[in-house]
């Protein structure tokens, strides 16, 4: 079906009553008839009307297609969802020329350096990217998600798009309090007052798709955070999608090498479950239950707010008051050190990928917060909590994509190429493997190559990807273009992660990441190679070649396991002396105030 067809599907049918309103005159004005009996008459001068009288009849069907229109939009639900809907495609679409155009005219243009074509594209990319910008504010709900989505993409696309959409993280356009108040009358049957003893008008936080309101329950007394859908999401969802898929498919047709309609596929997957607000609760209820081991023994540092009842579009839960993990300046004022918190982030969300296989795919810092612990978690050593939000979008990964993604992590440490052609053919399903494994640790090739994931992205390094970046950008969106859709929600949450992780951590502690990371990924692989062989050992016995298996698979990882000791206490002390050589240095102007 057409995106037209699917288009005015979504439109309601104009009542019969309101029909007339739009039928045309018996004399059209386009009419031969018409144009022939207006071209033909004629007044005497001293018969012409004034000029009042002759405008006075355009100037009262003006006036009155305007007070119809008026009174149609505010009062006829059909026509405003007609009116509303008019709008934002043609807002969607307009903005989509205007991009195209931008940079049709920008690559036509004949350049007479590199530095004057870098400089150009750069333009290109911000003025495109603010156009969008605007475009989605405006339009809010599924078109600020796709932004998001956008802002999320940091080593894939130009950072002058990614950090324009930054700022789609966290804000959002709320919702007006009185439809807040008709959302729930309407979906729970009840008044917020009949429920809720308090209730804050203020959100305190806005999303793409929600906003969070602070409350306290009129029948325990207890402090909880309701979670309201935006109501305008039911009228205009399904339209604002495919109005997001004409278009990228259109971009697709200018520009052939840039396929991104996966964005859109992938939003279309997402959502049905992000609007429906029973599976957020089950998916947060499955993540605890997950780590209730690890958090009944205080070897965790997370925190899921528990349920208190959840609705279609309306969602209450505990209230946990914390900051942004992206909050430094909190971390110090409460003595937690935010390498510890890198640390425990990613072991959290180790534990999720390759032990559980279940993965919240969307841990931007509005979504997981910091906060001091009541107590000191013994377990872990560290005197604080992660909270972890929103839980609407999961993923499940199978137990033979879970341990594949784990053996090409582990390849990807060790720099073993080999493993990594063969990993990214079975995870990613491609043969270029050098540019996914690029694409997965956001590092050049050389430095992937050498085993060096650890350091710091010296000039030099950041000179080689920045080169032929635009370039580079269309080998990219082919390569995700033909990628399962569940690894690509996996890079969505890598690319995060990585983003947080280097907000919080200091030179000192860079390596631990992959450390951390890399004795997960090596245990999943370990479990996986024993599970099998010993398998195959109680069904066909004990053999010296299974025998031989069993202890080639338990060298590999215990040889991993130093491999990544010796990482990590190599960069200690390198980094250490790197500290101690920097604080022995006098300032420039040292001997020079001696001498006054």
């Amino acid at each position: 079906m057409s995106f037209a067809l699917r288009w005015a599907s979504c439109l309601p049918k104009l009542q019969a009553g309101s029909v007339s309103a739009y039928r045309p005159a018996a004399h059209s004005f386009t009419s031969p008839r018409a144009f022939r009996n207006s071209s033909t008459m004629t007044f005497p001068p001293s018969q012409k009307r004034p000029l009042a009288r002759r405008l006075l009849k355009p100037l009262s069907i003006t006036a009155s297609t305007a007070l119809v229109g008026t009174v149609l939009y505010y009062n006829h639900e059909p026509s405003r969802h007609f009116m509303c809907a008019i709008e934002r495609c043609g807002r969607a679409g307009l903005v989509g020329v205007r991009v195209a155009i931008n940079y049709k005219l920008m690559l036509s243009k004949t350049y007479k350096d590199s530095e004057e074509e870098a400089r150009a594209k750069s333009n290109c990319h911000t003025r495109s990217a603010n156009l969008v910008l605007k475009a989605l504010q405006k339009s809010g709900g599924i078109y600020i998600k796709l932004g998001q989505h956008v802002s999320a993409m940091v080593y894939i696309l130009p950072p002058e798009w990614t950090s324009t959409m930054a700022i789609l993280q966290d804000k959002c356009p709320p919702t007006p309090y009185q439809e807040i108040e008709e959302l729930f009358q309407h979906d729970m049957g009840t008044s917020l007052d009949d429920l809720f003893s308090e209730f804050d008008p203020v959100p305190i936080g806005v999303a793409s798709l929600a906003q969070v309101h602070r409350a306290r329950l009129r029948s325990t007394g207890q402090e909880v955070a309701v979670k309201m859908q935006h109501p305008f999401l039911d009228e205009f969802c399904k339209i604002d999608m495919d109005t997001v898929s004409f278009i990228l498919s259109t971009i697709k047709r200018v520009f052939p090498e840039f396929g991104f309609e996966w964005l859109s596929e992938e939003m279309n997957e997402s959502l049905p479950q992000e609007l429906n607000f029973v599976f957020e609760a089950n998916n947060a209820n499955q993540v605890r239950e997950n780590f209730k081991e690890l958090m009944e023994k205080k070897k965790t540092a997370l925190i899921i707010p528990k349920i208190v009842w959840a609705h279609r579009r309306i969602l209450c839960m505990e209230f946990i008051r914390g900051q942004r993990i992206d909050n430094l300046a909190y971390m110090e004022e409460h003595n937690i050190d935010s390498n510890r918190v890198s640390i425990e982030l990613t072991r959290i969300f180790s534990e999720m990928i390759y032990n559980h296989g279940f993965v919240h795919c969307d841990p931007h810092p509005g979504n997981v917060l910091i906060r001091p612990a009541k107590k000191s978690r013994f377990g872990t050593g560290v005197n604080f909590e992660i909270v972890l939000l929103d839980h609407g979008l999961y993923r499940t990964l199978d137990d033979q994509l879970r341990t594949d993604y784990a053996h090409l992590w582990t390849s990807l440490i060790r720099g073993n190429e080999e493993d990594i052609k063969k990993y990214s053919l079975r995870v990613g399903g491609t043969s270029a493997h050098r540019l996914f494994a690029s694409v997965m640790t956001g590092r050049s090739w050389d430095t992937v190559n050498t085993q060096d994931l650890s350091t710091e992205r010296s000039q030099t390094e950041l000179e080689k990807m920045t080169e032929g970046a635009f370039e580079l950008l269309i080998d990219i969106a082919g390569l995700l273009a033909n990628m399962p859709r569940i690894v690509l929600l996996l890079l969505k949450t890598n690319d995060l992660l990585r983003s947080v992780d280097e907000v919080l951590r200091t030179d000192l502690d860079y390596h631990m990441t992959y450390v951390v990371m890399g004795r997960y990924c090596a245990k999943a692989v370990w479990d996986d190679i024993r599970s099998t062989l010993l398998h195959k050992i109680h069904h066909y016995g004990l053999s010296l070649k299974l025998a031989k298996e069993l202890i080639s698979a338990w060298y590999e990882f215990e040889s991993l396991e130093i491999m990544l000791w010796l990482y990590q206490t190599k960069s200690l002390w390198t980094d250490r002396i790197k500290h101690f050589k920097a604080s022995t240095v006098l300032p420039s102007n040292h001997t020079y105030q001696q001498t006054l």
